[in-house]
């Protein structure tokens, strides 16, 4: 069902293939924290909605280092209160550009062009709040690495065809497609499954919202701090008694 699958999307989306300009967004020197932004962005969501709220972030910052001190209230309104998930997303985009930079003394991915394929997905799964959707589409477009990105809504479309069963979850179809999709071959089938969960049905809030709160990976300070960030930007509320 699987090659029946990845040659119909063949026929059906062509032109799925991004062009390389299209993943090095705010720092053209930085193309591996680029795709990794885009990533975050693409997770449970579209790649035009994506698009959108990557390009209402590139004008408001002037570089990476502006984006992590962003809190994540100010991140929601940058891409958008409406967005899928936009306040999780913002929680864990925050949290992982801030662990990036606790190691790295830096915001920069550059490190891991050394690093070996499955070093590299290692630490990127290892950074806070990183799904793994984000890391293994950053390891597959930017370090021809074979990883499969699958999330709620490319989930939906191999459950669709039959390829898995609805009981299984997005880890379980990534390992199927990483074993029975040929090396070389992962980074147009994951195209062509994105642009099918792309016109796919799933409605904003369910499907393709997310669906855990993210929890911080370490460190009991920073953990209460996350979970406090508000859920809408501070415009002056009137008083009222803490529930706690």
């Amino acid at each position: 069902a699987l090659p029946d699958l990845l040659e119909g999307l063949r026929k059906q989306y062509p032109r799925a293939f991004p062009t390389p300009a299209e993943c090095a967004p705010i720092d053209s020197a930085e193309p591996l924290l680029g795709q990794f932004l885009r990533s975050f962005l693409v997770w449970e969501s579209t790649t035009a909605k994506a698009a959108g709220a990557l390009r209402r972030i590139e004008q408001a910052v002037v570089d990476f280092n502006e984006l992590r001190v962003c809190l994540p209230d100010e991140l929601v309104r940058l891409m958008g209160e409406r967005y899928p998930g936009a306040q999780e997303r913002a929680v864990r985009l925050s949290a992982a550009l801030r662990d990036l930079y606790r190691r790295e003394h830096a915001v920069t991915l550059e490190r891991l062009i050394v690093l070996g394929k499955r070093e590299a997905r290692q630490y990127l799964d290892s950074l806070d709040g990183v799904p793994p959707f984000v890391s293994a589409r950053v390891v597959l477009l930017n370090l021809d690495g074979h990883a499969a990105p699958v999330d709620q809504r490319i989930l939906g479309v191999l459950c669709a065809a039959g390829i898995v069963e609805e009981k299984h979850g997005a880890d379980d179809a990534a390992g199927l497609l990483e074993r029975r999709v040929r090396a070389g071959e992962l980074a147009e089938a994951y195209h062509r499954l994105q642009a099918a969960a792309d016109d796919g049905p799933g409605p904003e809030g369910s499907r393709a919202a997310p669906r855990a709160a993210h929890r911080p990976k370490s460190g009991g300070a920073r953990k209460k701090a996350d979970a406090k960030v508000p859920t809408a930007p501070k415009r002056s509320p009137p008083r009222k008694p803490a529930d706690d």
